[in-house]
């Protein structure tokens, strides 16, 4: 009887083990999904508002801000703690001019419990590619 409830207890133990990676890939996956649609939504607003809206990663905030004009705060969002902002990035903030285009073009590079992932943001429309 103890033979078997130690098996039990083992197994369920690993089930466990193994579930905690899996769902730390889940949730570092919906900040990617979330921040690609976050913005597409600010290159809309900025269109349709036509006033600038920046998308801000700033020093020290795990998270990011969504900013109306220069001094007008929208949302801020935070990030799983298993991903930061690498040093390494050369883009801190998409900014979508008021008819809609990016201002500054660049890469933002993300370290994640499973390696790098970026972030690149185009010049001109402003299209969005997130590598997976």
């Amino acid at each position: 009887m103890l033979l078997v409830l130690m098996t039990v207890g083992i197994s369920a133990s690993l089930v466990v083990a193994s579930a905690a990676p899996l769902e730390r890939k889940r949730e570092e996956d919906r900040f990617f999904a979330l921040l690609e649609q976050d913005i597409h939504y600010v290159q809309s607003q900025s269109y349709s508002l036509e006033t600038s809206v920046v998308l801000i990663f700033r020093d020290g905030k795990p998270g990011y801000e969504v900013m109306y004009g220069l001094n007008h705060p929208g949302y801020s969002r935070s990030m799983p703690k298993s991903v930061s902002l690498s040093a390494a990035s050369n883009l801190r903030e998409v900014y979508f001019t008021p008819s809609g285009s990016i201002r500054h073009p660049g890469t933002m590079r993300f370290s994640t419990s499973r390696g790098e992932r970026t972030v690149t943001v185009h010049l001109g429309k402003g299209r969005v590619v997130v590598s997976k």
